[in-house]
């Protein structure tokens, strides 16, 4: 299903991923438990898919201050992007469907646009967005010790790697721009 990474990272996208290859897409057997685990990773609250909004929403106000970081924000929503096509195969080998919806951060509700941290001035877009990686990395990290998967862990480990990353990034545009 999902396309080797090489077809999907290479190019101009590649500098927003770890350099770490992903481990192959695989689960060990079927389990909709760990399916519903993973929505919220999907599309919950603190999500990929909120990430993919919030930063491409980020985007649209950093191109005109700054085609840099309107690049780097571009950039970073492609790898996440790249992240919720890995959930969603992960979640229909497990047996689930990757509608877009979460978990138990949203009680099973359909994702909505109040997930995403707005911000109003750049600075504080930047924060919101290092926040949300950080989130991120910590919901994983709880999944990582919920499922009893080893396929799904190594996936969720690689995925943390980029989410480390895209920190390192946004706080390189922060010292750039003087945020505090």
């Amino acid at each position: 299903m999902c396309p080797k990474e090489n077809d999907h990272l290479s190019g101009r996208f590649r500098k927003y991923a770890a350099p770490e290859p992903y481990p192959e897409i695989n689960v060990l057997k079927p389990n909709r438990a760990y399916a519903e685990i993973l929505m919220d990773d999907y599309a919950g609250v603190i999500s990929e898919f909120t990430a993919i909004n919030q930063y491409l929403y980020h985007h649209y106000f950093f191109d005109i201050i700054d085609n840099q970081l309107a690049d780097l924000l571009e950039g970073v929503a492609v790898i996440e992007m790249y992240h919720l096509e890995i959930l969603a195969e992960l979640i229909i080998l497990l047996g689930g469907d990757p509608r877009i919806r979460g978990g138990e951060s949203t009680k099973g509700k359909y994702w909505n646009s109040s997930f995403i941290g707005y911000g109003k001035t750049l600075c504080e877009q930047l924060d919101l967005d290092i926040r949300a990686e950080v989130e991120a990395i910590k919901n994983y990290e709880i999944h990582i010790q919920q499922i009893a998967d080893p396929h799904i862990q190594a996936i969720l480990r690689r995925i943390i790697k980029d989410e480390e990353h895209h920190i390192v990034l946004f706080e390189e545009q922060k010292r750039r721009f003087k945020c505090r």
